[in-house]
């Protein structure tokens, strides 16, 4: 898990809209965030090299994203996709 985590790292430190966060390991999740509020977890799947995503909704809940792939494809999909990162609660 921790060279996922210095990977996601590395990958979100090259990408302007990803930079802002934090991530850290929480159980057995990748969590993004940001001013201590959560907004986006990545959980590895069944599949080596497999992660699934999840985001905080302001349902307060989390939200399954029907996309999965490899670290750098979720992270790249959260990048493009910045409406899972934010939420107004």
């Amino acid at each position: 898990m921790e060279q996922s985590l210095e990977q996601a790292k590395r990958i979100a430190e090259a990408d302007p809209q990803l930079r802002a966060f934090d991530i850290h390991i929480e159980g057995k999740e990748l969590r993004l965030v940001k001013d201590g509020e959560g907004f986006a977890r990545l959980v590895q799947t069944d599949k080596p090299g497999e992660w699934r995503m999840e985001y905080f909704c302001n349902r307060e809940r989390w939200e399954h994203i029907d996309f999965s792939g490899t670290l750098e494809e979720c992270l790249s999909f959260l990048s493009e996709n910045p409406h899972y990162l934010f939420w107004e609660g």
